[in-house]
């Protein structure tokens, strides 16, 4: 399964919009060139960070429907777990 990820600053846009009744399509779009160091969710981050309790597959759904932006598809050159996003056991950083 791959593991997918989303920019912080483009959730951040969507919920924005959304709230603000905006399309969040143009809000994301706007927010493409992000300054500064970019932040990465994980699908679990959406849920403690975000307050996004979509299941894996509802938010598959919604990503395939165009209800929801797109995660960003890393490289093979990425860590393929979030403890190895995080230096955790399996992780590829050497000490």
């Amino acid at each position: 399964m791959a593991l997918n990820l989303w920019f912080e600053h483009v959730i951040d846009a969507y919920l924005r919009a959304r709230a603000e009744g905006r399309d969040w399509r143009e809000a994301c779009a706007a927010a493409e060139p992000a300054p500064g160091p970019l932040r990465v969710l994980t699908q679990q981050d959406l849920k403690t960070k975000k307050g996004l309790t979509y299941t894996r597959q509802h938010l598959a759904k919604k990503v395939k429907g165009g209800a929801f932006p797109k995660p960003f598809q890393p490289d093979s050159n990425w860590a393929r777990s979030p403890a190895e996003l995080k230096g955790g056991a399996g992780s590829r950083e050497r000490v």
